[in-house]
């Protein structure tokens, strides 16, 4: 489950730059010793896993009240846990730092840090290699869509995902040192697994963070599900559209008794004066009821489904929509205010259950 190595040398810098802490070696390789102002010192075993989903911190969790056994106070090192995993981290008083947000809490009986740092400049660019972002989300996206039990080629990848070998290359390379992905056998016989589709699906939430072009419409209808309704007149576009965010996440995974404002991906090279012609609407400002979303790369339509072909959907089958994929309407919902995280967690549990075929 985790990589009992020894600490880390960013886990020192970040620890060292919090005022008043007192960070020193333990008795052995993977403890540290820390104290506040000169306070007595607390023991704290460093487990470093690159990646936390929630599930593995509820394994994590689960094995230490299963065990009879005294475990020691944990400090997890990790690059950067998902707001889900962090509320869960602290409920349980689990002590964690995350090396690419700078984030430091720090819980144990008489010591209590709960800070942000400065992080290396370092640390940030190593971070860019190969971020899924645009082209690599798209290869992150089919992994859990085609993946998920099946062996994984890098020709099978490339092709499904309509990228590069050498692409499809450095992201498994990279996934394989997240301990996301497993290697098998070498040479022409060498294929991945899937390990981790949890830590796998956070580390794509936190990463496709791509800026994208939006305008907004406002499009009269006497309900939320009417409003829905008349998206099918995008159907018309010669080129693809797809409703995401929250809307998507709430047709996949139902939550919300009434369904929010939809936000519609549209072709990078179609006119939202267009968009807003066919749903008899008009360009606002202020007061929109959709967001158009548009991206250079087009990404979100590599793997769009059609509603009326996913059986699964129940009562939002009434509806013939273009859909992002389960997992990206996750990534886009995720980070949304409001009860956006509730929908995204609901939607989260379809994804890594067998609901995707």
């Amino acid at each position: 489950m985790s990589d009992r190595t020894s600490v880390p040398d960013w886990l020192f810098r970040i620890l060292r730059q919090v005022t008043g802490l007192q960070v020193e070696l333990g008795a052995h390789s993977k403890e540290l010793s820390i104290a506040v102002s000169g306070g007595s010192a607390t023991t704290f075993e460093c487990v470093h896993m690159p990646v936390i989903s929630q599930e593995r911190a509820n394994d994590l969790i689960a094995q230490r009240r299963s065990s009879p056994r005294h475990w020691p106070i944990l400090l997890l090192a990790t690059r950067q846990l998902g707001a889900p995993t962090r509320e869960l981290l602290r409920r349980e008083n689990i002590s964690w730092v995350e090396e690419l947000s700078g984030t430091c809490r720090l819980s144990a009986p008489g010591l209590l840090v709960d800070t942000k740092v400065a992080t290396h400049p370092t640390n940030r660019l190593q971070s860019n290699r190969t971020r899924l972002l645009d082209k690599s989300g798209v290869i992150a996206e089919t992994l859990l869509l085609q993946f998920r039990t099946e062996q994984i080629r890098l020709s099978d990848l490339a092709r499904l995902a309509c990228a590069s070998a050498a692409l499809a290359s450095r992201v498994l390379t990279r996934l394989a040192e997240l301990k996301l992905v497993t290697v098998h056998g070498s040479g022409p016989n060498r294929f991945w697994k899937l390990s981790d589709p949890g830590g796998l699906l956070d580390t794509w939430a936190n990463e496709e963070l791509q800026a994208v072009q939006t305008t907004y419409l406002y499009v009269w209808s006497g309900s939320p599900d009417k409003l829905i309704k008349k998206l099918e007149a995008l159907n018309q576009l010669s080129t693809p559209w797809a409703l995401g965010g929250t809307a998507a996440a709430n047709l996949y995974a139902p939550t919300l008794t009434i369904n929010p404002d939809p936000a519609v991906w549209i072709d990078s090279r179609v006119s939202a004066s267009e968009v807003a012609h066919l749903l008899d609407g008009e360009l606002v400002e202020k007061g929109s009821n959709v967001q158009l979303w548009q991206s250079g790369s087009n990404a979100a339509f590599r793997n769009s489904v059609r509603s009326q072909s996913q059986p699964d959907l129940g009562s939002a089958r009434q509806f013939d929509l273009c859909m992002v994929s389960m997992p990206r309407a996750y990534v886009e919902a995720v980070h949304v205010s409001g009860r956006s995280p509730e929908v995204a967690g609901n939607l989260r549990e379809r994804i890594l259950s067998n609901a995707i075929s």
